[in-house]
């Protein structure tokens, strides 16, 4: 519903035009001068998609009040209207200057009004459609922009350090394997932030939304968690970790709807984070099962280094750091940020416990399907 506000001082006239608005379905907030409009401005919760305004007012009139609009960024951009006695050229004149976008001289019929409204709505939402479309091609052009120039060289790194390993084969050098290790697994670290990026820019853009639409098919949650901890695994023995995974499956396949990459950073993210901060020897455990509301529950403990209460709240936020300067450990702090859009993605829920020193677990729900 159009939502318009309407300010009129003459108290009669103000009511008999919004009943008209009203019975025609618009939405109409009434202010019966300037000061009345702005204050309502200030206080709602939705802004009028457009403005329409006598000029003579006591308080402040509606040249006064455009002043004010035009001279916000937030209310700059929404249709102004003035509705007047004042048929003036001077009047007019001054209206032009101040930004307004029609001015209907009383006494007015309720279509012309009715005409003058729709005109300037239709006209900018043309505007916000091309504009947006005008984005959408920019931000298209960003993504492979950021895909190229960061894939590419990191092909070549990959390309030059399997060359490396392949010649040191028959003649081995612990030195130089270990800095070849190095390279692979700083690409990695590179790799996978920039699959985090690019994937948070993609839920941003509305892109993921439509992939989801377009490509969604079903899964068995626990082969994904397999090949989730597969990875986590291969990362640990490059770093050297000796972290117990510990799988706890339960029951049959469990079926879900998506997409593979991001179910799998769904699991493989935290199982990542929660290995981070645990200590040699401890035990990082899974656990996927479904409850009664046919939920595939998917929980990820860790008996770890746990987070203060002061950090939790903001730990699925974008570029979050928990204690950066004591855990080196971390990455970029888009990884939770990303778990938790994918799994909004799915129609599912996320949730964090932790307590410092003590541990972190993280709970995922999606939707289950039947067995396809």
């Amino acid at each position: 519903m159009t939502k318009v506000l309407l300010a009129e001082d003459h108290l009669t006239l103000l009511s008999d035009i919004a009943l008209e608005l009203s019975l025609r379905g618009y939405e109409v907030v009434q202010a019966t001068n300037g000061q009345v409009a702005l204050q309502i401005l200030q206080t709602s919760a939705q802004l009028p998609d457009i403005i329409v305004s006598d000029i003579a007012m006591p308080d402040m009139d509606g040249f006064e009040l455009l002043e004010h609009l035009r001279g916000s960024p937030t209310w700059n951009a929404i249709p102004f209207l003035f509705l007047t006695a004042f048929d003036s050229p001077n009047s007019v004149r001054i209206s032009k200057e101040l930004g307004a976008d029609d001015y209907i001289v009383k006494p007015f019929q309720a279509d012309d009004l009715v005409l003058a409204m729709e005109s300037k709505l239709k006209r900018i939402k043309a505007f916000q459609e091309r504009a947006e479309q005008s984005l959408d091609e920019t931000r298209q052009s960003l993504l492979h922009m950021i895909s190229h120039e960061l894939r590419s060289p990191l092909t070549t790194i990959y390309g030059g350090a399997e060359m490396l390993t392949d010649l040191l084969t028959d003649m081995p050098d612990e030195t130089v394997l270990t800095l070849v290790n190095l390279i692979k697994n700083g690409a990695d670290r590179m790799n996978r932030f920039s699959n985090k990026a690019l994937a948070l820019i993609q839920i941003d853009s509305g892109h993921a939304k439509k992939f989801y639409q377009e490509t969604q098919r079903q899964y068995d949650i626990h082969k994904i968690a397999q090949t989730a901890l597969d990875q986590i695994q291969s990362e640990m023995m490059v770093d050297d970790r000796n972290v117990e995974l510990v799988y706890h499956p339960h029951g049959e396949a469990i079926y879900v709807q998506g997409v593979f990459a991001y179910l799998l950073t769904m699991i493989e993210e935290p199982l990542r984070n929660a290995v981070a901060f645990s200590k040699d020897g401890q035990i990082v455990e899974l656990d996927i099962q479904i409850d009664d509301d046919r939920q595939a529950i998917i929980t990820i403990q860790d008996h770890g280094l746990g987070i203060s209460e002061a950090a939790l709240p903001g730990v699925w936020d974008r570029f979050a750091q928990v204690d950066r300067e004591q855990y080196e450990q971390q990455g970029a702090g888009l990884g939770l940020a990303l778990v938790q859009e994918s799994v909004h993605l799915h129609g599912g829920k996320c949730t964090i416990e932790s307590r410092a020193n003590t541990g972190t677990t993280v709970i995922l729900s999606l939707p289950s399907v039947t067995t396809p």
